[in-house]
């Protein structure tokens, strides 16, 4: 057989994805477009500007704002340009906008103005908020005389910074937090500083709580009323001692190891940290069998990609179901999917590996049936019958998602197990909708829809769960990416807050693997572009930690970091992915 030829367009972003610690020294041509990290050397400190006399309103507007880019951050010398009342009352915590370039400052109807081209907006807690709508990128500051100097009296309660020092700064990582009944972790993105305080900032940002477009989706163990002493030191052999002060209930046992599992999960991500110990109030946190210090491993099971290894690869090879391990034949499985005439379009098999939702009929019917035989269950259960309906999706909890697609606008239907009904997705309820996914913890849903002449649209919901672990509600939408003029052939999950995406850029012929962060950020994250070429049917790819993402050929699968070929065997395939 010809061996498909992949162009791959890497960054550290997706070693990092992948778990590879190094890049491919041999096979296809590749080639770099960077990142949007923008120089990785560690950012000089900037000495804030204090206002020099005599200067003019425009002046003092402008040196307020330049000040504000002082690093390490500090808002003293910003404090200057402030009248003493408004220097008192501003609060700069309360959230971050980073804006990519500015008009030069004017003078307009008694205010001084600064007029941004475009800007994004980060919450008090760092968790991204988006774009600001073109009626809010005008600053208005009144300026006003204070012995004998112009003062600003009305400065706006936020960071005001250029995209390209945040770039150089800052880096998303992750707080962990609970589903509202503590089954898993779901990971809520944040932007924190670079530097040597990374613990720290990680553990202040975990006591903040849930940033506000999460609240009421996850729930956190950590006492209210906590903060972080003067720093979390991290010793040699990468013991972080977190010394928690403040007013606090006491800590049940199960209460603490739930908190230990939040901070280890959040913690892991300073390579410096291997293992923490916390103390409340000066009083030891119990660890549990008694160890003397807490592993940031040892809470694997709260994981948010789920139970189990999740590395079994599943697909459909002339219409029945096959699986097997990395690097193994796939042969069909013993369950009905498994047989001839089996007649399969797309399947989702659920993360413990024991059901799969299998789309027949043309697309036009889901049907459940164990993955294996079963002699409890021999026959296949007929879930949805009479529609067009995509690839279904599941989460940790057994819940499966269908989208069904209709003239009349896409609707989402939820099995739990035991009921059957729609749930409203906004955002994706009632538009063009042509795909769905659900993360594994089950707070996340990110659909594809398709937008009248601009291509397609990535749009994303959060999903709140009852005191019983059921889904009650979807939120408001929000954009993961904008339409760029193509189509999404396929979306896949390329860890547990990132997404990847396939589209065609000459269909048949060249096709390009982008993975984006599933909040929507665009500054201070890195990119990942991969072009491959052949005629690419869709992505296998999982939020399983190492898990490689695959691009699937009709008669192979190409790993896109190893960029090793895996033959599909003499019935070739039509669709392959993970569980979940």
């Amino acid at each position: 057989m010809t061996r498909l030829r992949a162009v791959v367009v890497l960054v550290l972003a997706l070693a990092v994805l992948s778990g590879c610690t190094s890049l491919p020294t041999s096979g296809p041509v590749v080639q770099s477009r960077g990142t949007d990290r923008g120089d990785t050397r560690r950012a000089s400190d900037i000495d804030a500007r204090p206002p020099v006399e005599g200067a003019s309103r425009t002046e003092v507007v402008a040196g307020f704002l330049d000040a504000m880019t002082a690093w390490p951050v500090q808002t003293s010398v910003a404090k200057q340009y402030l009248t003493k009342e408004a220097a008192a009352g501003w609060n700069p915590e309360q959230e971050t906008i980073i804006y990519s370039d500015s008009l030069p400052v004017r003078e307009s109807g008694g205010f001084v103005s600064v007029s941004l081209t475009a800007a994004d907006r980060l919450d008090s807690v760092g968790a991204w908020r988006g774009a600001m709508g073109a009626e809010e990128l005008t600053l208005d500051f009144k300026v006003t005389v204070q012995d004998g100097e112009y003062r600003i009296t009305d400065p706006p309660d936020a960071l005001v910074v250029p995209a390209s020092w945040f770039r150089q700064r800052y880096h998303q990582v992750s707080l962990y937090y609970f589903d509202p009944v503590a089954k898993i972790l779901v990971p809520e993105p944040v932007f924190v500083p670079e530097g040597d305080q990374l613990a720290t900032s990680l553990v202040a940002g975990l006591l903040a709580g849930p940033p506000p477009l999460a609240q009421g989706v996850v729930r956190s163990f950590l006492p209210s009323g906590l903060s972080v002493g003067l720093s979390v030191p991290v010793s040699d052999a990468g013991v972080a001692d977190i010394s928690l002060v403040g007013e606090a209930q006491s800590v049940t046992s199960e209460q603490a190891g739930l908190m230990l599992a939040q901070l280890a999960w959040t913690l892991r991500q300073d390579p410096s940290v291997t293992a923490l110990r916390v103390s409340v109030d000066g009083s030891p946190l119990p660890l549990p069998g008694g160890v003397a210090q807490y592993s940031v491993d040892a809470a694997a099971a709260y994981g948010p990609a789920g139970p189990g290894g999740g590395k079994t690869l599943y697909g459909i090879s002339q219409g029945r179901l096959v699986s097997g391990a990395q690097d193994t034949d796939l042969d069909p499985v013993t369950g009905v999917f498994g047989d001839e005439g089996a007649g399969l379009t797309a399947i989702a098999v659920s993360p413990d590996n024991e059901e799969v939702a299998g789309v027949d009929a043309g697309g036009r019917r889901v049907r459940l049936a164990h993955v294996q035989q079963s002699t409890s269950e021999p026959a296949a259960q007929v879930l949805l019958d009479g529609g067009s309906y995509a690839r279904p999706t599941w989460d940790h909890a057994g819940r499966l998602w269908v989208l069904e697609r209709r003239a009349s606008g896409a609707v989402v239907w939820l099995y739990d197990g035991a009921q059957l009904r729609t749930v409203r997705v906004p955002g994706i309820t009632g538009t063009r909708a042509r795909s769905l996914v659900v993360s594994r913890d089950g707070t996340r849903l990110v659909g594809v829809v398709r937008v009248s002449g601009q291509g397609d649209e990535v749009v994303g919901a959060r999903v709140f769960l009852n005191g019983r672990g059921q889904v009650a509600r979807a939120g408001r939408p929000f954009v993961v990416r904008a339409p760029e003029g193509s189509a999404v052939i396929d979306i896949a999950w390329a860890s547990p807050v990132r997404v990847a995406l396939l589209t065609a850029s000459v269909p048949g012929n060249l096709y390009e693997v982008d993975v984006v962060a599933v909040d929507g950020a665009t500054v201070g994250v890195d990119v990942l572009s991969t072009i491959v070429t052949g005629e690419v049917l869709g992505l296998a790819a999982s939020p399983v930690e190492d898990a490689p993402m695959y691009a699937v050929y009709a008669r192979q699968y190409v790993d896109l970091v190893r960029q090793e070929d895996h033959e599909a065997g003499p019935g070739g395939l039509s669709e392959l992915d993970y569980a979940g």
